[in-house]
């Protein structure tokens, strides 16, 4: 970890493949699309298809779940805190104060989101078939420390973060995976994360 979050945000693409290209990311879920448990729920919804058009909504669908997968994961968890009263609460208060800066305690709690996207498989103008994909990415967040000046996130202190990445076809669970953060020390947040509403905000 290092001591600003860089300008690239880190994604949930990033958790599940590394560093690894789009096109490794978008090959290694066709594998799995493709693999027992997937191939059978997404062969029933492209039963139809000559295996051509088949491999083709395959790879299609793979591409979608590589693009889905690029949520940034501090803008998820963000989101989340813009709904807590007490990080909001800060946020107005260091806000009407200029160069005033409060800790919030974020112990013990969680922040999910789900998305549902979907990919239409086209013959001739006319969709024969659509892929369901689904992601979830659920933080469990335990002792960690917000520091919060002018109305932004400005710090993060120690804490410790479960994170859980599950990834469906057609229904049918492909990929789970768990990683657990420790934050070592203070993380300065580049510029700060905005809190509140653009408005709210002097202009400049």
């Amino acid at each position: 970890m290092t001591n600003e979050v860089e300008d690239r945000p880190l994604t949930v693409l990033d958790l599940l493949f590394g560093a690894a290209a789009d096109a490794d990311a978008a090959r290694t879920l066709a594998g799995e699309i493709t693999s027992s448990g997937g191939d059978q729920d997404l062969g029933r919804a492209l039963a139809r298809l000559p295996e051509t058009a088949r491999k083709a909504a395959v790879q299609e669908a793979a591409t979608t779940a590589a693009a889905i997968l690029k949520v940034d994961l501090i803008g998820v968890l963000v989101h989340g805190w813009r709904e807590h009263q007490d990080i909001i609460s800060a946020a107005h208060r260091t806000l009407a104060a200029p160069g005033s800066t409060e800790l919030v305690s974020m112990a013990g709690h969680e922040v999910k989101v789900d998305q549902q996207p979907s990919v239409h498989v086209l013959l001739d103008g006319h969709r024969v078939a659509t892929v369901q994909l689904g992601l979830s990415i659920v933080f469990a967040i335990e002792a960690l420390l917000l520091g919060i000046s002018g109305g932004r996130i400005t710090a993060v202190h120690s804490g410790r973060c479960e994170i859980t990445v599950t990834l469906t076809v057609q229904g049918t669970e492909l990929i789970v995976r768990r990683t657990h953060f420790e934050l070592p020390g203070k993380i300065q947040v580049r510029s700060g994360i905005r809190l509140l509403p653009e408005e709210d905000y002097p202009a400049g």
